[in-house]
């Protein structure tokens, strides 16, 4: 067959990277007895924004290019506001703004929207989320400056796409 699969929409695809949107879909695996999404799956939702956003930031996979630069991006701080839930089939969009960039970690803010009409209209706020990766050196698992190729990008992205404290 070679018609478009739109009965069954990808888990999560990127819709823009100026700025970065991912569109995900809530799976019958990430929903409770009642059919809405566990509150852990919200970590993961997040989590793939900042893999995302690092790729971005890199060019390419997160896991791949980290090791050019000999550095390691783990999370050191999480804090998501829930706003409403995600039922099972339900689309949203996170959208990743940086916030404040420090020498060796910086903060991203993520702001889910659900779908409406079938995709086609941003619909009423989910959750709102910031991330805080560091990072640390391979060798010695020690935090460190942000490379400058990567930290350059990000003020470029940030400059370009800066995040309102006011909707966090």
């Amino acid at each position: 067959m070679t018609i478009p699969y739109a009965f069954f929409p990808p888990t999560e695809e990127v819709i823009s990277d100026e700025p970065l949107v991912l569109r995900r879909v809530v799976r019958w695996g990430d929903c409770d007895p009642a059919g809405v999404a566990y509150t852990p799956r919200f970590l993961d939702y997040v989590v793939s924004a900042h893999e995302a956003f690092i790729s971005l930031m890199l060019g390419g996979s997160i896991h791949t290019l980290k090791d050019r630069l000999n550095v390691d991006f783990p999370v050191r701080g999480v804090e998501i506001d829930f706003r409403d839930r995600l039922p099972l089939d339900t689309q949203f969009d996170m959208e990743v703004r940086v916030g404040e960039i420090r020498t060796r970690t910086f903060d991203l803010h993520i702001r889910a929207h659900k779908l409406e009409a079938e995709g086609k209209r941003q619909g009423p706020l989910a959750f709102t989320a910031r991330i805080s990766p560091v990072t640390l050196s391979h060798e010695t698992r020690v935090a460190v400056a942000l490379p400058e190729s990567f930290k350059n990008r990000v003020v470029a992205y940030a400059a370009a796409h800066p995040a309102n404290k006011e909707e966090n």
